[in-house]
């Protein structure tokens, strides 16, 4: 155990769970953590969702969430977690006769970025949700699997709105691989929630140096950036090391106390308990060159610069901090005259915190990438082992 003292958790910062529905689904085969499904959600306030999601808000106004709901219990049905009962023929009672555990798919925000790149024009449609499990009798979070979809279109015509909520459509109700019920099914399938006496991960801040802000392509992304960093870094670690993390700390769910609609009408608040662990991210540099070019073609190095930091803010203890690095090639032809960088760019830092996450949860594949690193070397070791105990109290 790396803490001297336990500790109550205090709760630290509120979160809103607007839920839409609730599905039918039957009872799965006996397992040993009861979960109450109660299927989709919104986090965020009520009022806000036109802002933070409005192809996903129009979508499910016109389409149903109830149909959502059978989507994903289906998908539950045919994938079940290995080890959760899953249940919704009832809601949890708070007399202390049931588990009061409770399961949302919980969806966060979404992006819709349309870029012209020569005659053509390039769609990235992103929708960020997290599999949510909360104490209904406590109001408090347990755990959160964070989850992204994602479809990137090139397109001779830039789209209309009613495209772009056929794309987002389909990433919702779809059933193919990449869609929600497809998606949330996989990650589910190995989930197991933690008890009192695990120690609690969180990604806490996210930051931006002022090389790598200036490489944003507006000002104004600066903000959802963040949050998009904090979510895919929480997400890759709870897929790596198969734990569930607390919510992030960066982002508009986390704000302040924020009320819970259920489709009954009632209303509750969730608390998110305080961390024992905190990871810190900073994002130093973006960089990009070209690294070899011939009369067809023309190779391209990305490379991303960041900072990671876990400490346990009870002691002020740190067990990782460190600056790495992750670099990917790209192959342009010579037909092409624009090349999109913040993409790859944007890529590039991605599958740096993948990288990150591999080697907390002892990849095979990791070793490489630490010897990449600068400086690197004996501390970088002792770290990275320090930070896989850490990973083990987790679960």
């Amino acid at each position: 155990m790396f803490s001297g003292k336990k500790r109550a958790r205090a709760p630290r910062a509120w979160l809103l769970l607007c839920v839409i529905a609730f599905s039918g689904m039957a009872h799965a085969a006996d397992k040993s953590q009861q979960v109450y499904w109660a299927g989709f959600a919104f986090t965020g306030q009520a009022n806000a969702r036109t802002d933070v999601a409005p192809h996903s808000t129009a979508v499910i106004e016109r389409r149903g969430a109830e149909a959502l709901n059978q989507q994903l219990g289906g998908a539950l049905r045919r994938q079940p977690p290995a080890h959760l009962q899953l249940i919704s023929d009832q809601l949890a009672k708070l007399d202390g006769t049931t588990s009061a555990t409770v399961l949302a798919a919980a969806l966060d925000r979404e992006l819709v970025s349309v870029e012209p790149i020569g005659d053509q024009y390039k769609v990235l449609v992103e929708v960020a949700l997290q599999a949510l499990f909360f104490d209904f009798r406590e109001r408090q979070v347990i755990a959160s699997y964070p989850l992204t979809l994602q479809r990137i279109d090139l397109r001779e015509d830039r789209p209309d709105e009613d495209e772009i909520n056929a794309i987002v459509a389909d990433l919702l109700y779809g059933s193919a691989a990449s869609s929600l019920p497809a998606v949330l099914a996989q990650t589910l399938s190995g989930a197991q929630l933690p008890n009192a006496s695990v120690r609690r991960l969180q990604v806490g801040a996210v930051t931006l140096s002022d090389a790598a802000r200036a490489k944003l392509p507006n000002p104004s992304l600066e903000a959802p950036l963040r949050a998009t960093l904090a979510h895919e870094l929480s997400k890759t670690l709870s897929s790596n090391t198969g734990i569930g993390l607390l919510p992030p700390a960066t982002g508009e769910a986390i704000g302040g106390a924020m009320a819970a609609r259920f489709a009954d009408g009632k209303v509750y608040q969730l608390k998110i308990p305080e961390p024992d662990y905190v990871i810190k991210l900073q994002l130093d540099a973006m960089k990009s060159g070209v690294i070899s070019e011939t009369a067809a073609m023309k190779t391209m190095l990305f490379g991303a610069f960041f900072q990671v930091s876990v400490v346990e803010p009870f002691s002020g203890k740190v067990f990782f901090d460190q600056p790495l690095r992750k670099g990917a090639t790209k192959v342009v032809p010579v037909t092409q005259w624009q090349v999109d960088q913040w993409s790859a760019s944007y890529e590039t830092v991605l599958a740096g915190l993948d990288a990150f996450a591999g080697a907390a949860a002892k990849r095979a594949d990791s070793r490489a990438w630490l010897d990449e690193q600068k400086p690197g070397g004996r501390p970088l070791q002792q770290q990275t082992q320090a930070l896989q105990e850490l990973i083990k109290s987790c679960r």
